[in-house]
């Protein structure tokens, strides 16, 4: 101790010197004949530093010598000896502290490398210190150091404490009970209660709430009634408008772990505790604007969750409406940082640990709340309700299969409601609404199913006005033909006549109305096209129950077969319908016809629409004819004889474009039928 006190009175540099001091640590004068025992004036700045390092040094290796420690091992722990400990962890701490700000006041020179050694090996000799203290004596110490007038030794202490705490694994009853005492000294700092000092330093009362943290979890579980008083403190923290945001962060994930350990001991305090840490959520711009208090909310959030699933009806509602706003911000991080990573797992939670009659309304109630004034709110409220519906059992999803399907009618209106806004928009957040429909469809037996698609269909031709529900309806036939696969064919038998007149209605080469009553008429129009063809494609590369009669087939041939004229949307739009939806279903329509003696007026409506005004149908007609030849393969021997003159005529078309593309219709039919017919032209 004294070599420390001797140190700490030496300048930093030789030109700080006052001049000379007497010496405390020789009672009898030196040999030195000014009485010192290093003079700073006859020694330079470097031997002054050199001086420094090796009594540091010295002390360091002396502590962590075999005859040392086997001395202080040999020795009886008296409160005497006790006390010296205590003493000489505040020396050391103190030494820390001085050299600590001669780093900071040094940090621009070039002596600023050797301040920076010398407080490593000051905190090398805390750690062999610290090292020598057995348990029983290190507590009562760290709880002396933790009442000291400097908030750097506070500091200190506690982390001594903490990096015990975390490094032991066995304790016994005593020092558990020790360490449990120190659980209100902590409070107090937490609190700012110190008689001496007004304020306590910000980090010291966050390394004060780590400390807790770690003794809950170390000792909490069977020892919880320290920790209500944790639990209390805490939650007035966070309450508080004033508080600084990096504790509050602290207190936020030392409520996360209390709550996890007290477990039902945390339910007396739930009703100050939820209101509090949903107002924390509210605030967006300071979680943006600070990581580590987003990350430290949304943990306190999901392990109140995790341990007290059941107890949070009354805060549901503003949970959901937290929740699924704080997706838009998390997006920013990325989907593997951690904070997506904690929000993923509460959405979890809040999807699969709590029941249908508590859920249900809330997510009900959630959506009215989000889907006019944040629509980007919605993806995240239907993943967690597909979660639930994949996770329900079947019993439950019978019982609630009503309220479901209520909740399903209201939100496939979401199109309707925004009928003039951003088509790609509305369509991105029908599609989340549609998914999690789907999900509770597959969960369905044929008799349930039945009537909630006749329902839809029935809903989807309710609203006369603008028609958008019929949008919806075919996307969302589109869509379950594409998961129930064959299995679909025995629902759709009432939706051939509905979409054959759904594409004669859009044909603008047969009507010159516009379908729907809005300025984005068209846009929708095509939309609605693709959604019936697509739909109708899946029907015929599905079925295997001859579902396409012959009644059927006829109802839908020439509505299919016109639509190669129809130039809705412009070129562009029409090719691009033309190649990626049309043709398929016409091609597919061929092979799935029960009928073969409808291939001959198949083909020779196709054939027809090659003596079209239109190059671009003409075109259109050949694409078409191949694709039914690749689908009918040797079968379309039949239907050649027919389609010969057709094709002589635009050998020679006046569109050089056409007149390329029969020639190479003529090559591709070579290939499928697998015989020559340059002979007939």
């Amino acid at each position: 101790m004294k070599i420390i006190q001797y140190l700490t009175e030496l300048p930093e540099n030789k030109e700080d010197d006052p001049g000379p001091k007497p010496s405390r640590i020789c009672k009898t004068k030196p040999k030195n004949q000014d009485g010192q025992l290093f003079n700073v004036e006859s020694h330079s700045d470097k031997q002054l530093r050199h001086f420094k390092f090796l009594s540091v040094s010295f002390m360091s290796q002396l502590l962590s010598s075999q005859s040392f420690v086997k001395k202080i091992v040999e020795c009886e722990e008296t409160e005497e000896l006790q006390k010296l400990e205590q003493r000489l962890l505040e020396e050391v701490l103190h030494c820390i502290n001085n050299v600590a700000s001669a780093v900071e006041g040094n940090g621009d020179k070039p002596t600023a490398k050797f301040w920076r050694v010398l407080l490593n090996k000051s905190y090398d000799m805390l750690d062999k210190v610290n090292a020598l203290l057995p348990t029983e004596t290190f507590i009562p110490v760290i709880r002396g150091l933790m009442t000291n007038q400097l908030p750097s030794v506070r500091r200190k202490a506690m982390d001594l404490l903490n990096n015990k705490v975390q490094q032991r694994t066995k304790w016994q009853k005593s020092q558990i009970l020790q360490l449990l005492e120190l659980v209100p000294e902590l409070i107090a700092i937490v609190q700012c209660k110190r008689k001496k000092e007004e304020e306590e330093q910000a980090i010291n009362r966050q390394t004060a709430l780590f400390s807790l943290k770690l003794l809950c979890k170390g000792f909490g579980a069977e020892n919880p009634v320290p920790f209500v008083p944790v639990l209390k403190t805490a939650i007035d923290l966070i309450s508080s408008e004033k508080e600084e945001k990096n504790v509050m962060g602290s207190a936020l994930l030392c409520i996360a772990e209390v709550t996890c350990t007290l477990k039902a001991q945390a339910i007396p305090q739930l009703p100050r505790l939820m209101p509090a840490l949903l107002k924390t959520l509210k605030n967006k711009k300071e979680l943006v604007s600070n990581e580590i208090y987003l990350l430290s909310a949304v943990t306190a959030l999901l392990k109140v969750a995790e341990t007290l699933p059941h107890f949070l009806s009354p805060y549901l509602l503003d949970c959901l409406l937290q929740v699924v706003r704080l997706e838009k911000i998390v997006v920013e991080f990325g989907p593997s940082s951690q904070i997506s990573l904690r929000l993923t797992s509460l959405k979890t939670i809040l999807a699969t640990r709590l029941a249908p009659r508590i859920l249900l309304p809330a997510i009900t109630k959630c959506y009215s709340e989000v889907a006019d004034t944040r629509k980007n709110c919605l993806r995240p409220l239907m993943n967690i309700l597909k979660e639930h519906i994949v996770g329900m059992e079947k019993e439950h999803l019978i019982s609630h299969q009503s309220e479901l399907t209520a909740f399903f009618m209201k939100a496939l209106d979401f199109r309707t409601e925004h009928a003039e806004d951003d088509l790609e928009e509305v369509g991105k957040t029908e599609a989340y609404v549609i998914d999690c429909l789907i999900s509770m469809v597959m969960k369905l037996s044929e008799a349930s199913f039945r009537p909630l698609f006749f329902k839809l269909f029935d809903w989807s031709k309710t609203e006369s006005t603008l028609k958008d529900r019929l949008l919806t309806f075919h996307r969302i036939a589109d869509c379950i033909a594409d998961k129930l696969k064959g299995l679909f064919t025995l629902f759709a038998g009432h939706l051939v006549k509905p979409f054959a007149e759904t594409l004669n209605q859009v044909n603008i080469s047969k009507t010159d109305e516009a379908f729907f009553d809005s300025e984005n008429s068209t846009e929708k129009s095509c939309l609605l096209l693709q959604f019936t063809m697509g739909c109708l494609h899946k029907l015929f590369l599905f079925d295997t129950q001859k579902f396409l009669s012959k009644e059927r087939a006829e109802t839908l041939m020439m509505p299919l077969v016109d639509q190669l004229e129809n130039m809705l949307g412009g070129d562009e739009k029409f090719q691009e319908r033309v190649t990626a939806h049309l043709i398929p279903c016409i091609a597919q329509f061929s092979v799935a016809m029960a009928d073969d003696s409808l291939w001959k007026p198949l083909n020779y409506h196709i054939l027809l629409k090659m003596r079209h005004a239109s190059p671009k149908v003409r075109f259109a007609a050949l694409l078409a004819l191949v694709e039914v030849a690749q689908k009918l393969k040797e079968n379309y021997l039949v239907l050649l004889p027919e389609s010969i003159p057709f094709l002589a005529e635009l050998m020679e078309d006046e569109c050089e474009e056409v007149e390329q593309q029969c020639q190479k219709t003529i090559q591709q039919l070579e290939v499928i039928l697998g015989e020559p017919l340059q002979s007939y032209f």
